[in-house]
């Protein structure tokens, strides 16, 4: 699942047009992308199924001046392994924005998460535009980024971003990556687009649904945002989410023997926050860099996302009320060694096939194309009453997200568009304690698409429930998928 990163975070660890219009959906404009096939190979680089393959197709840079360039989109193929006639192919997304598909698809499948979906359909990875293989966003070399203020450090990686990768930035976003999608349902021979979307995957599941209704086959959304609110609603949303789940999980701790003291949730949440604030600007060094308040929190907050990650989190505590930072860097840069932490030491990005990851800047980038909100922080200082009520934890760290754009030429709300009431029915799965996309989106969603789209309630903790591993969710998801049963009207798992 994503992981939602301050700009405090972003800045450690570091010409806008209008949006091209959709194509015609039997590609009948000049240098159409439909009627492309891939070309499919190894896959050097990618941990997955040996059956594992890759491709790439060419989409126009501007849809609605295909002559204006291309690029390119990365697509992988585990075939359907059987037992049963195989279903055709089902496209995976698994969020962000920014996951690399492919190298996530592969990694999920070999693990055998998506076993039984597998026998029935051919697996579809695909990197958006942007993202991983699929003509990456760039922004170089970060160490430039010394700004002491969080509107001064976004201000900078933007300019990093647009001295890198200029030509690409207004042409990344939701509604491109739709059309972008429906090329490769072209490509794949499917007529119907049968797709699995995971928290943003969300967002581009219901973009294409309002683009492309007519090709709209089997769809399941987990962890689905919500389309109404604008981007300080949603920041508000999540950070009384997170203070929730961090509540749920202080509880846990208290009865399984809290590194933390208190004898009550509430003590070991204040507990936290004390010690938060003990971190201060200077932090407790460790092997891979200086934890601050902020790496704190964030190792906090991205523990959080999965119910699977609270031992984690209670080991990285007890570590750290011994002196140890590290266990709580790792948690907070997963996957970096603490490298997010020093600007300096962040390399350029390598846009070959096996080195692809550009996460962070890819988010950035499809982030703010797909708003048109710039705030200031005269702007956002006046909301600090309203985030701290909503978290008294997180509330300024998730606040200060909203000066992330800064810098960035305002993009606009056509993400926010979903309405397909002619598109069949889709299943949203949604998460009671879920943190991230907070469990009214779905029923949101579900209106603004009005076509009656059902919503699968999970009683649980965590961003998305599939991989929660509940059987009754699991079981649930591939009725549909497979079988095309759609759970009844108030579904509860």
């Amino acid at each position: 699942m994503a992981r939602m990163r301050t700009v405090a975070a972003l800045a450690a660890a570091l010409t806008a047009t209008v949006l091209a219009a959709p194509p015609q959906a039997d590609g009948s404009a000049g240098h159409s992308p439909y009627g492309q096939t891939v070309d499919w190979a190894g896959c050097p680089g990618v941990h997955g199924p040996r059956s594992m393959e890759c491709g790439t197709l060419t989409v126009p840079r501007d849809y609605a001046d295909p002559k204006a360039g291309d690029l390119d989109v990365a697509v992988s193929r585990i075939p359907a392994t059987g037992p049963g006639p195989r279903l055709g192919s089902l496209v995976v997304n698994f969020g962000g924005p920014g996951i690399p598909g492919i190298t996530e698809l592969g990694e999920r499948t070999a693990a055998g998460e998506l076993s039984r979906l597998n026998r029935r359909y051919d697996l579809i990875g695909f990197d958006p535009r942007g993202v991983g293989r699929s003509s990456p966003v760039d922004c170089g070399d970060l160490s430039g980024v010394t700004a002491t203020d969080l509107a001064g450090q976004a201000r900078q990686v933007a300019q990093a971003c647009r001295k890198h990768s200029g030509a690409l930035l207004p042409w990344v976003g939701t509604p491109n990556a739709a059309r972008d999608l429906d090329v490769v349902r072209s490509a794949l021979g499917d007529d119907r687009l049968a797709y699995l979307g995971f928290s943003y995957g969300g967002r581009l599941g219901s973009v294409y649904a309002h683009e492309f209704p007519q090709h709209i086959g089997r769809m399941v959304l987990d962890g689905v945002p919500d389309p109404t609110l604008d981007d300080t609603e949603t920041a508000l949303a999540q950070a009384a989410a997170f203070q929730h789940a961090l509540d749920d999980f202080a509880a846990d701790c208290v009865a399984r023997g809290c590194p933390v003291p208190g004898r009550t949730a509430a003590q070991v949440v204040a507990g936290m926050k004390t010690a938060a604030h003990s971190l201060g600007e200077g932090g407790l060094a460790t092997v891979t860099g200086q934890l601050d308040r902020a790496g704190y929190l964030q190792g906090v907050q991205n523990a959080l996302y999965s119910k699977d990650d609270w031992p984690y989190l209670r080991e990285a505590l007890s570590a750290l009320r011994d002196g140890d930072g590290e266990p709580m860097m790792q948690l907070a840069y997963p996957g970096q060694l603490g490298q997010l932490a020093q600007p300096a030491r962040l390399p350029a990005l390598d846009s070959t096939w096996s080195t692809p990851d550009n996460y962070e800047m890819a988010k950035l980038a499809i982030d703010c194309r797909d708003t048109p909100e710039r705030h200031t922080p005269a702007g956002v200082h006046a909301l600090d009453p309203r985030f701290t009520a909503a978290s008294a934890v997180f509330g300024t760290s998730i606040e200060a997200t909203l000066l992330a754009c800064t810098g960035w030429p305002p993009g606009d709300g056509a993400s926010r568009r979903v309405a397909a009431p002619t598109a069949p029915q889709a299943l949203l799965v949604s998460t009671t304690a879920d943190p991230a996309t907070p469990y009214p989106g779905a029923a949101h969603m579900a209106a603004a698409l009005g076509n009656g789209s059902r919503v699968l309630t999970y009683r649980g903790e965590g961003h998305g429930a599939y991989f929660a591993h509940d059987p009754c969710v699991t079981g649930a998801v591939e009725a549909y998928l497979i079988d095309g049963a759609m759970p009844g009207g108030r579904a509860v798992c």
